[in-house]
């Protein structure tokens, strides 16, 4: 029987979160309608908009005033999911999203895996 244990798991999705952030980050496609247009949404004026790929029930509140402060911030993820993850948004992170740019980063590991999270300006 191969079992997977807590570590191997652990690994394979961290990888997985990093694989997922090269592709979301070099894209081939240099005609793409996104590119084109630039930063989308406005941080500063309407907050920002997250998404946790994997998600089963972790939530993510990323405030206006969190991104105007703009100094490195700690959030617990644990939400309705029974488990919580750590997710360290940087003072640079946050400059990144005062100037309306996504950014993606990977939350710290628990019960056996760790997710991407992608945080961009509402429109």
């Amino acid at each position: 029987m191969n079992i997977v244990t807590p570590f191997k798991k652990s690994v394979l999705v961290t990888t997985l979160c990093i694989l997922l952030f090269v592709v979301l980050s070099c894209s081939s496609d240099d005609n793409s309608k996104d590119e084109e247009e630039g930063p989308r949404g406005n941080c500063i004026e309407n907050g920002a908009l997250t998404t946790v790929v994997g998600n089963h029930g972790h939530a993510l509140d990323v405030t206006k005033q969190d991104i105007i402060n703009g100094t490195t911030k700690t959030y617990n993820l644990e939400g309705s999911a029974g488990h919580m993850h750590m997710l360290t948004i940087t003072t640079e992170n946050f400059t990144s999203l005062k100037t309306n740019n996504a950014i993606t980063i990977a939350t710290s590991t628990n019960a056996g895996h760790a997710h991407a999270i992608t945080i961009g300006c509402t429109e």
